[in-house]
């Protein structure tokens, strides 16, 4: 409380310096996020791997049970990046700011998340349009928004009709090509169609000074020019291994020493020409690479592919009003920064089409959708089902009792993994119990500690424990970040009960302790690469369904003697260790924001939440709000929080609870000041 009540203060005391440190902060946050999604893809799986089932937690330790906290964190700080890119002036800036919001589209690309899929679309759209009505009224072309300064710049007019439809023919011819020369050509193929994308984005307006029979000419000539120098860089493929690609890097500068030779406001035939002759010829260098890289498949596709921008180009430069970057605000700096803001695009794109193409494990997500589905609606009504009697359903069950009321109240079958620290005499011990669902790999229910990593050879396991029945305890040494493992190195024992407390029907959980030795291994070398380290961790768990056993102490030595495990006998409780379940989440979290706080404030706080959501969104968009800087960013992570927390309960997660119910408060108090500009923030 006091907390919110100083920021309330500095938000009142100043302003301005709250709004830039609120974005700045976001921001930031952004950065750290995306970068550990970084480093995790780089340690665990590669950074061009999607294929493997893995789906990217960064830091986020409240994923141990599954959920979607690195989704919600995504959507609430992408949008003021986003916002921040497109306000900026300074190119350092704007550099730096692009840097970021490509890392956090890696890290929402890697999340393999549908509802972020979805959520980021519905989001941002209504963000930019927002954000371009802020720009209109504070340029002065609505006579009600006097109080907004009109000296942030000149407001670009709109797209001509031509020009948009020229700009969604050049987006889906760029995605159509992308996807055919990916398929034959792999990234190979995809790069050198990416430059191709980035020389003509930046093709100079001196192109369409010549005449329409001029320009025509030097289309026309231009392609068969390039002709000729494609059938000689084709054989000159064929002879010399790797050739393909240095012609395609040659034929990319010569691009670039065209640009540079361009000398705005003359009309230059003969530079037409020249310019149509490169491009094509780079665009016939991306054919050669894919068939190179490729063999047939590779060349016939990129061939399509190759056609198709081809007749794009021409189609451009034979009519003017089809460009999408000519007129005002398309030459100087602004040009400079829309151009930049379409290359990121294209590398978006790019991405997208690796991740759907280069992998299986996103194209089978979205192929799962119905399954998926139906059992969340299973899971939803098996959740409501825990709400008894009119008072419950009024005010609900209180914060943080889903979970209990599942395992006790749900469907037995369901029943999940449980531990408890137990106290005899001067000593603690862990009790640990298995669920009764059926206990896969990734469905045991596992306390894990980190470890440092074991000199390669075998591990020795000293064990102090306890049953009363028959269980099977194993136990395993992975590089995980937190849910994924990999490189592992397990046994399993069978524990039993001694045969005096067997024969005589001793009490659950009675009985003399019993050590033991176990072999684990040999061990490899584990820990990653000095760039991009890998964590190592020990874990147990119960393979027997519905088992439990009590651990008095474990500790474990590898092969050079260090001993490896902390509080092992457990008198500091639960400190170094931690409890996951990789696959089965669905008991713990309600999967829906909505039925989360239904189940846990009753429909009192459902109505209330959503009042203050709607209330903030209408605000923040056509109300008081509406001209605050972050107005736009506000209603973007607004929506899109919503919209994945269509398919996920985010606010059980207490770092993202956070994020979302400050920003909702924040949205409910946004006024712009007199005379504060759109464009100052950022």
């Amino acid at each position: 409380m006091d907390g919110r009540r100083r920021g309330a203060a500095a938000a009142a005391a100043r302003p301005r310096g709250f709004a830039r440190g609120l974005l700045l902060g976001l921001v930031l946050a952004l950065l750290g996020g995306a970068a550990a999604a970084l480093w995790e893809r780089m340690a665990y799986t590669g950074l061009l791997d999607f294929s493997t089932d893995y789906r990217t937690t960064a830091l986020f330790w409240e994923m141990h049970v599954g959920g979607a906290a690195l989704d919600g964190f995504l959507v609430l700080t992408l949008p003021f990046a986003l916002l921040a890119l497109l306000r900026t002036r300074s190119p350092l800036n704007f550099g730096i700011g692009l840097v970021i919001v490509l890392l956090a589209a890696y890290a929402v690309l890697t999340t393999f998340s549908r509802g972020v899929y979805l959520a980021l679309p519905l989001a941002l759209v209504p963000m930019v349009l927002l954000a371009d009505a802020q720009r209109r009224r504070a340029a002065g072309s609505v006579p009600d928004s006097s109080h907004i300064d009109g000296s942030t710049g000149t407001v670009d007019a709109p797209l001509p009709h031509a020009a948009k439809l020229g700009a969604l023919a050049m987006a889906g011819a760029f995605a159509l090509a992308a996807a055919l020369v990916f398929g034959g050509g792999g990234y190979r193929g995809l790069a050198a169609l990416f430059g191709v994308m980035v020389v003509l984005l930046t093709m100079p307006p001196s192109l369409w000074r010549p005449g329409l029979g001029q320009r025509l000419t030097a289309l026309i000539m231009g392609a068969l020019l390039a002709l000729l120098l494609a059938a000689a860089s084709w054989a000159l493929s064929m002879a010399v291994p790797k050739a393909a690609y240095v012609l395609n890097i040659v034929a990319l500068a010569v691009c670039g020493l065209l640009r540079w030779r361009n000398e705005p406001g003359e009309a230059r035939p003969v530079y037409v020409l020249l310019v149509t002759t490169a491009w094509f010829w780079l665009l016939s260098t991306v054919v050669i690479v894919a068939d190179y890289w490729g063999g047939t498949a590779g060349r016939w596709t990129a061939l399509a592919a190759g056609l198709a921008l081809a007749g794009l180009w021409a189609a451009m430069l034979l009519e003017p009003r089809l460009w999408p970057l000519q007129g005002a605000g398309s030459h100087g700096a602004a040009g400079w920064r829309k151009r930049a803001l379409l290359v990121a695009g294209l590398v978006l794109v790019m991405a997208i089409v690796a991740a759907l193409g280069g992998g299986s494990y996103l194209r089978d997500r979205v192929a799962a959708w119905k399954e998926d589905g139906q059992a969340r609606v299973t899971h939803w009504r098996e959740s409501l089902h825990l709400l008894h009697g009119g008072r419950q359903w009024l005010l609900g069950k209180g914060s943080g009792r889903f979970v209990a009321s599942y395992f006790y109240d749900g469907p037995a079958s369901a029943q999940i993994g449980d531990y408890r620290l137990r106290h005899d005499a001067d000593e603690s011990y862990l009790a640990l119990a298995a669920g009764k669902h059926i206990l896969g790999r990734g469905e045991q229910f596992r306390i894990s500690q980190r470890i440092a990593a074991p000199a390669p050879g075998p591990v020795t396991i000293h064990l102090v424990s306890r049953t009363a029945a028959d269980a099977n305890l194993a136990f395993e040494i992975c590089e995980r970040n937190l849910i994924y493992p990999d490189q592992c190195s397990s046994a399993e024992v069978t524990l039993k009960p001694p045969q005096a407390a067997a024969e005589g029907g001793a009490a659950r959980g009675t009985g003399p302790w019993q050590s033991r030795d176990v072999k684990l291994g040999p061990v490899p070398a584990l820990g990653g690469d000095w760039w991009a380290p890998r964590f190592v961790t020990f874990s147990m768990a119960l393979d027997t369904r519905g088992a439990r056993v009590d651990i008095d102490r474990i500790a474990m030595q590898d092969a050079q003697g260090r001993q490896l495990l902390a509080n092992g006998d457990f008198n500091r409780e639960m400190a170094r260790w931690f409890f996951s379940s990789d696959r089965n989440h669905l008991p713990w979290h309600t999967k829906n924001a909505a039925l989360h706080v239904l189940f846990e404030q009753g429909l009192a706080g459902l109505a209330l939440l959503t009042g203050a959501w709607l209330l903030a969104l209408l605000r923040l968009s056509f109300g008081h709000g509406r001209d605050h800087p972050l107005a736009p960013a506000f209603v973007a992570a607004l929506i899109g929080f919503a919209v994945v927390g269509a398919f996920d309960s985010l606010l059980d997660t207490p770092r993202i609870g956070f994020m979302f119910f400050t920003l909702l408060l924040l949205g409910l108090g946004l006024r712009a000041l007199p005379g504060e500009g759109v464009a100052r923030v950022a």
